[in-house]
Parts: C-alpha cells; structure tokens; sequence
C-alpha cells in the first residue's frame, strides 16, 4: 500500500501547483511605480528671480534636475520621503525648461514631465539700498522693451505710476509727480514678449522729493577785478554741501567742482587767452535743481613774462581787490589791479620746457595758439544721452505746445485776418522775389520798364549770409581775437552747407519728380528775426542759443497744383531736419577737439545742427512764402503734428542747457500771442461793429 500511494500523491502536487498557478495568473497585476512630477510652482509665471522646486517621487527613489543650458541645479538623494523640495534656485529672465530623471530602488531610471516656467525678475532701481533724493525722476534697468511701473506709499495709499519703456540698452527714466517729503517707491516691469504679467516689485527704497532750487553760489576767488596771469586760474567759492558746481566764462563751462560737506569748492580752469573774462557760477544740488547764475566776476587775464613771473598761476597778480557790493557795477579801480603791458613772448623753449599759452603781444600772438584756441561755441549744445540725464525732454511738449498755440496759430490768424486788410506789400531788395508770372529775363524787364533791382543780387546774398554768420556768433559772444575769425568763417560755411542740402536741392528733386519746377527765394527779412533770437538767448542766458541759419525758400511755380507745391515744401522742412540731425550727432563725435580743424568742423556742425533746429520753426509757420503755409494748406493735421514734433525735439534741446528760463520765455511767447490775438479780434470782429 505504501509503495501503491506514491504517483497518486505526486499527481496531487502537480495537479495543486497547476492549479495554483492559473489562479496567481488571473490576478490583476500589479501597477508600476508612479513616475515623479512637479508640483511647485502652480503657475507657469515668476515674477522673482528665485524659483523653489517641490514634487512627488517613489519612495527609496533619488532624483536629478537639471535647467536647459545650466546643467544640475538640484539633487535629491534617495529616502523613504514621497515628496521632494529644492533649494531656491537663481534664474534669468525669459523661458526657463526644468527636466529630471528619477532613479528607482532596482535602479531603473524613470524622467519627468518637462516644467517650462516664465521668468521676468524686478527691475533695479538706481540708489536702491540707501536713501535718495530727487525731483521725482527715478532711473534704473530693465529688460530692453519692458514697460516700467512706479509705486510710491507715502502719507496715503500706495499709488501705481505708468512710465515710458525701457530703452534698447535697457535703461529706464521716469518722472513722478509726487509732493515734497519722503516716499517709500518700488519698482516693476512687465514684458510682453514673455506676457501681461508683472514681476514683482523691487525692495522698497526711501526716496525724498525736493523741488526747491538751492541758493546761488559765492565766487570768493578770484575777486571782482582782480588780475590772473598765465592760463590757470582756481576759482573757489561756497555753495550747498554735497551740490555740484558749474563755473562759466563768458556763458561756456569751464569747470566743475563737488561742494565739501563744510560748503567750500574750487575747481581749475583754463582760460583761452589774455583779455577780460567774466566768471559766473551755478549750482545744482543732490535733487537735480538748478540754481540761479551767481554775481559775476570780472577778472583780467595778462600774459606772463618770460620768467614766468608775475604771480602764482590762478592768483591775483596784485593784492585783491574788495568784492563788489550786491548791484555794485564792479568795475576796480586802476591802482588796485593794474593791467600788466604785453611783453614779448620768450624764445622758443628747449624740448619739454613748456611753452607759455599766452605769452604774446596783443598784435595777433601766435597763429599756433591763437587760431586753433576753442571759443566755446556750440560746447553747450547737448547730447541726446545729456538731454535725458538732465530731463530736457520732459519739457520739450511744453515748448512744443507753446509754439503751436502762443506762436504758430496767432500768426496764422493774423496773417490771414489783419494782413489783407493793412494791404502791406513787402519792398524788394533784389527786384527778383517776383509773382511767377513775371517775366525772368532781367534784361527784358530792363527793357520794358519792369522793377529793377535796388541792390546787386548777388551783393544781398552774401551780406545777408555774412550777415547771418555774425549774428550767429553774436549769440555766444565774440572778442576782438583771430579764433573768431575761424569761428565766422566755420558758421558762414556751415549756413552755407545748410540752405545748399537742407533746402535748395531737396526742392530742386521734389520738383522735378512731381512736374512743378521750384525757384529759390532769398529771405532777408529773416536777419531781423536772427537778430531778436540772438539778443534773446544773450539777454536770457540761453545755452545753447537759438539759431536761424535757413536764409532761404523754394516755392513751386504757378499753375503747379497744391499737393506738388506741398511735396516742395515738405522736401525742404524733411532737407533741413535730416541735416541738422546728421550734424548734431557728428558734432557730438567729434567733441571735445583738439587744434584748428576739428575744431572748425565742430563749430561747423554745430552751426549746421543749431541753425536747423532753430530754423525749422521759422519754416513751419503757416504765413507768407514759408513751406509750412503749403504744408497746411494740404493738411492741417499733418501740419500740426510736424510742428509739434519740430518743436518738440529743438525745445528738448535748449531746454537741457545749464539754465532755462522757461517763465521768461513763457511770458514772451504769451505777449506774442496776446498782441497777435488782440489785433485780430478787433480787425475781424470788433472794427465792422464800430463802422456798422
């Protein structure tokens, strides 16, 4: 029986492990481990530069994460955890890609779901750390393109400031009108390239606003009347702690100078030559305000001796004189600075014994020093980078709109209402500023009785443009010294060069394009306007000063319809914009110079660019045979817009100057605009009622 029973029990097993088997084989099988995954951050935006990583994992599963083009940034090791965490990770603007791959307790490798996130970091703002002061203009970097948001918090809620966008190079520049005091401001910027998000805003920085412009300096030496020898000349003075002061001669800057927290500054300068000069200060203080011009202080400048003697360099060559009263005329007396008598300049020096700067005669000196020497015109025509430092551009709509509505608009009325009435027809000086259908033969209108020149033609040009060219550099001021013949001769050729490209062949192509033929006409009458704007910037200090250099106009030729007439015109206006443009900025290359030619080709450029930008609000006035009449005869909408663009970019410029008066010009330009007013008003309305 024993032996009998073995296969029954060994078909048993079999049977109880197949059976076994198919069971365990009809089970649901069991699932695989669960791949990691991102969990942190929900949103696909950050607005910080930092981003912490959390997520999910096997447990006794280690992870890698690495960020497109960074490599590893993060490592968790293996642990029982089911969840993971990162350290805070710095990251750049822009699309960031994580990705990771997460190794299993039998060591197989499983990856992550890519995270592509959107990182756009606050904008820094300058000073942010320490306490500023400002006008209420805040500065900083973003990302090029980026547009820029303000909030400040002071004694209310929070208020948010819309600002223009970040430039190419990522700078930014914001004005906020904010009352004086201390203001918490923050910043931050949204890119749109990357969505309407904003990032979050910078770390809170203490800012006080001051609006109100410190007190004028003290020039304390040299004294009014005082007499320097030799080139160099230390002023010093006293002025705001921490201000910074700007010293000028003749209306030039010659020098500057940080005020010492006990109020004392000095700086030194150069002057170009012997002769008097006046020195005048002023000083802008930590907010950016600007004071008014100090006293000034005539100083006279003698050559020095061949010894060398004569006094320290930048002392007086006698004992000082008293410093003028306030209001006193500050003319010293001859006893207390003589005016030492020219001496003859000392034989030329072995090598590398400095030669005296002005040691010569007053017969002229030498053509070496003296015509090569700066004269200051056109030093204090700005940069564009200037006129955004110094915020000229936040005034240049207010002149813009001055021009349009206090200038432009009243002529135009007056010329259209009062002018046909006084019936007033304009003398010719050449007899050629005729109406087209006269005839163009001089000879012919010799001959049969017609008007005849009172002046030789070509006499009028050339006086009106070396006329020009004088008063041009009197605008700056001149002295009776050979530089300033270089200087007219550089002011003369650059008006020349102006009406020649800006003017005469932009016209001379439109016409020929559009089938209407366009004759230059010489307009001298504009001498006299030169003349007001040169004594103008004299007498209100501008600098840089406002130019007319566009001496003359083309008009097309009758019966040329009104949109070719207006093609003309608008070659000129767009001639006389593009050089004046190329001509500031080649004039900005070319500062500061060094000897006689890149000198005469800065002072050239300058006249170019201050010349044109001046000009083109005298060519854009909607009156008499100016390009702007045509221009808004076809569009005054399009007129309009020129016009404030024009102007806006010629008052961004003179207002960026060291002082602007820009009350005083106000004030002129709303007389202007009463007188123009007041004239038309009676002629088109209140005239007719009286004789009715």
């Amino acid at each position: 029986m024993g032996r009998s029973s073995s296969p029954a029990r060994g078909m048993l097993r079999a049977a109880i492990v197949v059976a076994a088997a198919t069971a365990l084989a009809a089970l649901p099988s069991v699932p695989a481990a669960a791949a990691a995954s991102f969990t942190e951050p929900t949103s696909d935006f950050v607005g910080t530069g930092h981003v912490v990583l959390q997520g999910t994992k096997e447990a006794e599963s280690a992870l890698e994460l690495r960020r497109a083009g960074a490599g590893v940034v993060c490592t968790i090791t293996a642990s029982a955890a089911t969840t993971w965490q990162c350290p805070s990770i710095s990251v750049p603007n822009g699309e960031q890609t994580f990705t990771g791959v997460e190794t299993l307790a039998d060591d197989s490798v499983e990856p992550l779901e890519p995270l592509v996130l959107r990182v756009l970091r606050p904008p820094t703002l300058d000073g942010s750390g320490a306490q500023i002061t400002t006008t209420g203009r805040f500065t900083g970097q973003a990302e090029p393109g980026a547009t820029i948001q303000v909030q400040s918090d002071g004694s209310g809620a929070p208020q948010q400031h819309s600002c223009p966008a970040a430039v190419d190079s990522g700078f930014w520049s914001c004005v906020v009108i904010l009352p004086e005091g201390e203001h918490e401001v923050r910043v931050s910027q949204s890119l749109p390239s990357l969505g309407p998000e904003y990032s979050s805003y910078s770390p809170a920085t203490t800012a006080t606003i001051d609006r109100t412009p410190p007190a004028a300096p003290l020039i304390t030496s040299p004294s009014n009347g005082d007499a320097v020898s030799g080139p160099a000349v230390t002023v010093a003075g006293e002025g705001e702690p921490d201000a910074r002061v700007q010293v000028f001669t003749h209306g030039d800057i010659a020098c500057e100078a940080d005020v010492e927290p006990t109020g004392e500054w000095s700086c030194a300068l150069g002057l170009p030559g012997p002769g008097e000069w006046t020195l005048q200060a002023l000083q802008r203080d930590v907010a950016g305000n600007f004071s008014s011009a100090s006293e000034r202080v005539e100083i006279i400048a003698s050559p020095r001796g061949p010894d060398g003697g004569g006094g320290s360099p930048g002392g007086p060559a006698v004992p000082p004189a008293p410093a003028p009263e306030p209001g006193g005329t500050g003319s010293p007396e001859p006893e207390s600075s003589p005016i030492p008598s020219p001496t003859t300049p000392p034989e030329r020096p072995a090598p590398g014994v400095p030669s005296p700067p002005f040691g010569e005669s007053g017969s002229g000196g030498s053509p070496a020093t003296h015509w090569g020497t700066e004269t200051g015109f056109g030093n204090s025509l700005p940069s564009a980078e200037q006129i955004i430092e110094r915020g000229g551009w936040a005034l240049a709509p207010i002149v813009a709109l001055a021009y349009l509505l206090l200038i432009a608009l009243p002529l135009r009325a007056y010329a259209t209402i009062v002018g046909p009435r006084l019936g007033t027809s304009p003398w010719r000086l050449t007899g050629r500023n005729r109406q087209d259908e006269e005839p163009d033969d001089e000879e012919q209108q010799g001959e049969e009785g017609g008007e005849r020149p009172v002046l030789s033609p070509l006499l009028v040009v050339v006086a009106t443009f070396a006329g020009a060219a004088l008063v041009a550099a009197l605008s700056g001021g001149i002295t009776a010294e050979v530089r300033y013949i270089r200087l007219m001769a550089a002011i003369g050729l650059g008006l020349v060069l102006l009406n020649l490209f800006a003017v005469v062949i932009p016209a001379r192509i439109a016409g020929r394009v559009l089938h209407a033929p366009a004759r230059a006409r010489l307009l001298p009458g504009i001498l006299i306007v030169a003349f007001v704007a040169a004594l103008l910037s004299r007498f209100l200090d501008l600098q840089p000063p406002v130019l007319l250099g566009v001496l003359l106009a083309c008009l097309a030729l009758e019966p040329a319809r009104l949109r070719a007439r207006g093609g003309v015109a608008i070659a000129q206006i767009a001639g006389v914009a593009t050089l004046a443009l190329l001509a500031w900025a080649a004039h900005t290359l070319l500062m500061p110079t060094v000897g006689f030619w890149e000198t005469f080709a800065a002072e050239t450029m300058a006249a170019i660019a201050l010349g044109g930008f001046g000009s083109l609000l005298l060519l854009l006035l909607p009156i008499g045979g100016l390009p702007g009449r045509e221009l808004y005869a076809i569009s005054r909408g399009g007129w309009a817009v020129v016009a404030l663009t024009s102007a806006s970019v010629t008052g961004a410029i003179v207002a960026s100057g060291a002082s602007f008066p820009l009350l005083a010009l106000g004030l002129i330009a709303l007389g202007i605009a009463a007188v123009l007013t007041a004239l038309t008003v009676w002629v088109r309305w209140v005239a007719p009622a009286l004789d009715s």
